[in-house]
C-alpha cells in the first residue's frame, strides 16, 4: 500500500484542519495516511481518535511573532520532516498549506518524494508561490479564485488543478428538520457570524449591520462564534468585542467564542451571514448549508463560486453595508424564503461539496501522481 504523509503546521483545528481529518478518514483505505503535526494539539488527538499514525512536529510561534522567530521554526520543522520521511518513507508528501509546502521543499529535494501542495488561501506573497510550485508535481487549488491568482503569480496552469473542500452529510436527515419548519412566526431570528478573528473576515461589517437590522426588525438576535486562535490578531479581536460592547444592542448581540463542535451550534442559527471579501474558498458555508441553514455572504472569489445566487443563498456586493443589511431583513421577514434557500442549499451541497467526491477528487490525483 501506497504511503501518503500530511504535513500540517497548524495543531488547531481551523478549517484546513478540518478538511485534512476528512481526507485521512476517506483516504486511508487506499493508502497508508500518516500526519506530521504539532504533539499534544486538538488535530493530533482527533488523528487518535481516527487512528492515523501521526509524527510530532514543533510547535508553531504565534503569528504575532517576529519575522525571525518564524524563520527559526521553520528551519527546525523543515530538518524534523526529512527525518520523518526518511523513516516513513512515503510516496507523496502532501502539504496542506503554502507553510508546509516550503518545510517539506528540502525533504523532497532529498528524498526525491513526489510533493503535493493544497492551496487554501489567496496568498499575499509573489515570487514565493512560483518557487515553490517549482518543487510540486501537483497544485491542489480548493476554488476557482484560487488558482486564478496563482496563475497570475507565475504557477503553471498544467500544474494546477481544483478540488472543492467537502463535508461530512447526514443523509438521514436530508429534508428540513420539522424544530425549523414548525419554529413559531413570533420566535427570534437568529443571524450568526462563523470564523476565524483575522481582519479579511470582516465581522465589523456584521456587527454594524445587526445594529442596522435591529432598529428595523426587534425581533432578531445575533451570534458571533470564533476566535483569533492562531494568536495573530489580538488587537483585531479586542476592536470587536469593543465594537459590539459599545453599541446601542449590545444585549442582543453573544459571543460565543470558537466552538470545536458546531453541530449543537448550528440548530441555533437561522441564517449565516459571512462577510470576508477575499474568502478563498468558504468551508463554513457549505457546512451552513449542509445543516439546512441558509446563507447571506460576499459575491467574490470562493463564496461567488459556491452560491447559486438567489437559488441556494443571498450574495451580496462587498463592503456595501445597505445591501446586506436589507437582505437580512429580507430573510428576518420572509419565513417561506428561508426555507427554500435551506432546501437547494443542502441538496445543492450533498451533490457537489460532498467528503466523499472531494475524497475521490484526491485519490485520482494521487494515482495520476504515482502512475508518472
Amino acid at each position: 500500500m501506497n504511503k501518503v504523509l500530511f504535513v500540517n503546521i497548524e495543531g488547531q483545528l481551523g478549517g484546513a484542519e478540518r478538511s485534512l481529518l476528512l481526507l485521512a478518514k476517506y483516504l486511508g483505505s487506499d493508502f497508508h495516511i500518516a500526519v506530521a503535526c504539532p504533539a499534544g494539539s486538538p488535530l493530533a488527538e482527533q488523528l487518535t481518535c481516527l487512528r492515523v499514525d501521526s509524527f510530532i512536529i514543533p510547535n508553531p510561534p504565534s503569528r504575532s511573532f517576529l519575522h525571525i522567530i518564524q524563520i527559526i521554526h521553520l528551519a527546525k520543522t523543515s530538518y524534523r520532516i526529512i527525518k520523518i520521511a526518511h523513516n516513513f518513507k512515503p510516496s507523496i508528501i502532501h502539504a496542506n498549506n503554502f507553510y508546509a509546502a516550503i518545510a517539506s521543499i528540502l525533504s523532497v529535494t532529498i528524498t526525491r518524494q513526489k510533493l503535493l501542495w493544497h492551496a487554501r488561501d489567496l496568498t499575499r506573497f509573489k515570487l514565493a508561490p512560483k518557487i515553490c510550485s517549482f518543487f510540486c508535481t501537483r497544485v491542489i487549488a480548493v476554488s476557482n479564485a484560487v488558482k486564478e491568482s496563482l496563475i497570475k503569480k507565475g504557477i503553471k496552469p498544467v500544474k494546477i488543478v481544483v478540488v472543492h473542500n467537502g463535508i461530512e452529510l447526514d443523509t438521514s436527515r436530508c429534508d428540513i428538520p420539522e424544530t425549523v419548519q414548525s419554529k413559531s412566526v413570533n420566535a427570534p431570528v437568529t443571524f450568526a457570524n462563523v470564523g476565524q478573528f483575522v481582519p479579511w473576515k470582516k465581522q465589523a461589517l456584521f456587527i454594524e449591520a445587526a445594529c442596522r437590522l435591529i432598529q428595523k426588525n426587534s425581533n432578531t438576535r445575533f451570534f458571533l462564534v470564533g476566535d483569533d486562535i492562531f494568536d495573530g490578531n489580538p488587537e483585531y479581536k479586542a476592536g470587536l468585542l469593543n465594537q459590539i460592547r459599545n453599541s446601542e444592542t449590545a444585549e442582543k448581540i453573544t459571543f460565543l467564542g470558537w466552538q470545536e463542535n458546531m453541530n449543537e451550534v448550528w440548530s441555533k442559527i437561522d441564517c449565516l451571514v459571512h462577510t470576508a471579501a477575499n474568502e478563498p474558498f468558504g468551508r463554513v458555508i457549505i457546512e451552513a448549508m449542509g445543516h439546512h441553514v441558509p446563507v447571506i455572504a460576499i459575491n467574490q472569489c470562493g463564496p461567488g463560486e459556491i452560491i447559486q445566487n438567489g437559488k441556494t443563498g443571498v450574495l451580496v456586493n462587498p463592503d456595501n453595508i445597505e445591501e446586506l443589511s436589507e437582505a437580512m431583513l429580507k430573510i428576518a421577514g420572509d419565513k417561506n424564503l428561508a426555507l427554500q434557500l435551506a432546501s437547494a442549499a443542502y441538496q445543492y451541497v450533498a451533490s457537489r461539496f460532498s467528503a466523499e467526491t472531494t475524497a475521490e477528487h484526491i485519490r485520482e490525483i494521487y494515482q495520476q501522481v504515482l502512475a508518472a
